[in-house]
């Protein structure tokens, strides 16, 4: 499977020179079409793959919203986005070099001259060229609105320039070149290529959120019935991960709200593991982007933007964190909405813990990790009052986030998280995502560069199952109802965590804003709720639901300092043209007839 890696970069380096807008020129003499066979082909093929759109940098589009936090310009664009001070200058996501790739090759293939058995396949890889350019067209109408349409390669839009096209045409055009691609492609093809399942997939994701519902729901209705794909559970916990549900163990009473504790501590591990399992074992990715554990095709993401120096012995700078709107939407134990501490008293919490643990160093000599062992081994640490937030909480808060004076175990030898506000690359929240981060003790992985940096060989899944069952179950109570068939996917995704049942009988709106509050949680640091909220105020596409995930709701006027109340850190801000981002300076230089989004 990772063999897809190997292309000829050399070749595609010449042919797709990487234009970033669509008045860029290519070079007209880079390959005849009478020289390319089959490997070439393949190779051509290849190339267009490395357009996909996801990974670990969507985890920064979390920093653009109420999920998470970017400190660093040059890592993310998070902080001018959520301060609303975003302007032309910055290009966000305006970006053309995939789709022309993808022209490219389509316009190459056509002029082959083929054998009958050839033209099959050109005929599928050109299907595959067209899903690609229509994902990477819906990139930049959710980012922009209107878009320019590019179908075909040119070089010469002339002195007049090309206009946009509205968005509601742009967003029909993509889900038309969709559905005729899917119509050819194979039920079945190469491996980590794309088939009608994951095509599907993709259009589900994208009729989601452009507010077709009904186009939604079908599509995540096939790929849940017919893609073959299966939520990753009962998988084999790792000695690490054991300690650490030991820790949380402590946090959770089992018998008063009468949770199996075998099958909460495995539905914790079942959910990590899903960023932890390599390749075809990782039953329930869609689509996911294939690493191996060297400097060529390692991922140094994983250890340098998720892990803060404590918890890697490489580089770890913890360039994007999640923040305290985050954990507070995480619901109880019990599945029942956790009624948020008061964010000044989980400050003075903090500091007063935070002393317990410097006493100990002060009169011990000791470090502070070894402080707050001894915390956790005389009890003192999990009863503590800063624990309260932390008590009886989902599954997915323990996979997913890394708390101060928690057990991290899974990345380190007996090792407890000492967050330090005083340190930048502790990622000035307090916390830092577990989910997503390379383990050193567990992970397949590698060193780079001189030795200084980690990466990681694990692949990274960019679509998965449990996201077909949420655009089901909201798309299906949006047209249909919250019924018997919408519960049953979402328990599926309760069942694996060893967590309750989600409620029945819900009205049309509570439904609505239940599941919204299920996907966020499901799908946090996965780069989908910046476009979320953004549909969610759109009355266009919500379905007639604004609710309280809307983008002006959750990105009013409200600023967070880090959990120990010392470092001012976000500022969340809402106004009506950041419904879209700005076309940026350079693109409106080079073709006069781009109009500038409002408000800007």
């Amino acid at each position: 499977m990772k063999a897809f890696k190997l292309i000829n970069i050399v070749l595609i380096a010449l042919l797709f020179s990487a234009c970033s807008d669509l008045f860029d020129v290519v070079p007209q003499d880079t390959l005849d079409p009478s020289k390319i066979d089959k490997t070439k082909l393949q190779q051509l093929r290849n190339g267009i793959y490395q357009y996909i759109p996801g990974g670990t940098g969507a985890a920064n589009r979390d920093g653009f919203v109420d999920n998470g936090y970017s400190r660093n310009p040059w890592d993310s664009h998070g902080g001018i986005i959520q301060k609303g001070t975003i302007n032309a200058a910055t290009n966000v996501a305006y970006d053309y070099s995939g789709i022309r790739v993808c022209n490219t090759f389509i316009d190459l293939t056509s002029k082959m001259d083929i054998d009958d058995e050839t033209a099959k396949l050109v005929e599928v890889y050109t299907a595959e060229s067209r899903v690609m350019r229509a994902w990477l067209h819906a990139n930049i109408t959710l980012f922009y609105g209107d878009a320019v349409i590019v179908e075909e390669l040119t070089n010469d839009y002339g002195q007049e320039g090309v206009a946009r096209v509205g968005q509601d045409e742009v967003r029909k055009w993509i889900l038309r070149e969709l559905d005729e691609a899917i119509a050819i492609l194979p039920v079945s093809n190469d491996p980590a290529r794309f088939n009608k399942a994951i095509a599907t997939a993709i259009k589900a994701r994208l009729a989601y959120f452009f507010g077709e519902y009904k186009q939604a729901e079908d599509a995540a209705r096939y790929v849940i019935d017919k893609g073959g794909y299966a939520l990753l559970s009962g998988v084999t916990s790792n000695t690490g991960m054991e300690e650490d549900n030991e820790f949380f163990s402590q946090l959770v009473d089992y018998s008063t709200l009468g949770i199996d504790k075998a099958a909460f501590e495995q539905g914790i591990q079942n959910y990590y593991s899903i960023w932890h399992t390599d390749g075809a074992a990782n039953t329930e990715a869609i689509m996911f982007k294939e690493y191996e554990p060297n400097e060529q095709y390692g991922d140094w993401t994983r250890f340098a933007s998720f892990l803060p120096p404590p918890l890697t012995n490489y580089q770890g700078w913890a360039t994007i964190v999640p923040i305290q709107p985050l954990v507070d939407a995480y619901w109880m134990t019990d599945g029942t909405e956790f009624s948020p501490v008061d964010y000044a008293t989980i400050n003075q919490q903090f500091q007063v813990l935070e002393q317990k643990m410097l006493d100990i160093v002060n009169q011990d000599g000791v470090s502070e990790v070894e402080a707050i062992r001894q915390l956790y081994a005389s009890g003192d640490l999990t009863s503590d009052d800063f624990m309260t937030q932390f008590r009886n909480r989902d599954a997915r808060l323990y996979a997913s986030i890394m708390f101060p004076f928690s057990s991290v175990r899974a990345f380190q030898e007996d090792l407890f998280y000492s967050y330090k506000s005083t340190i930048r690359n502790h990622g000035e929240s307090g916390y830092t995502f577990r989910k997503m981060a390379a383990s050193e003790r567990y992970d397949d992985f590698g060193s780079a560069w001189g030795g200084g940096y980690g990466v990681s060989g694990v692949d990274f899944p960019i679509m998965r199952l449990a996201e077909m069952l949420l655009i089901y179950a909201e798309a299906h109570t949006q047209t249909t109802g919250y019924d018997a068939t919408v519960e049953t996917e979402l328990n599926k995704l309760r069942d694996r965590l060893g967590m309750p049942h989600v409620p029945s009988g819900l009205g049309k709106t509570e439904a609505i804003e239940f599941i919204r509050s299920e996907r966020r949680i499901e799908m946090a640091g996965e780069g989908l709720r910046y476009f979320d909220i953004r549909m969610y105020e759109d009355a266009t596409r919500n379905g007639g639901v604004k609710g309280k995930h809307a983008a002006s709701v959750v990105m009013s006027d409200k600023a967070y300092t880090d959990i120990s109340g010392r470092v001012n850190s976000v500022e969340l801000t809402w106004a009506q043209r950041l419904m879209l981002m700005p076309i940026p300076t350079t693109a409106m230089d080079r073709n006069s007839q781009l109009k500038q989004n409002d408000g800007y």
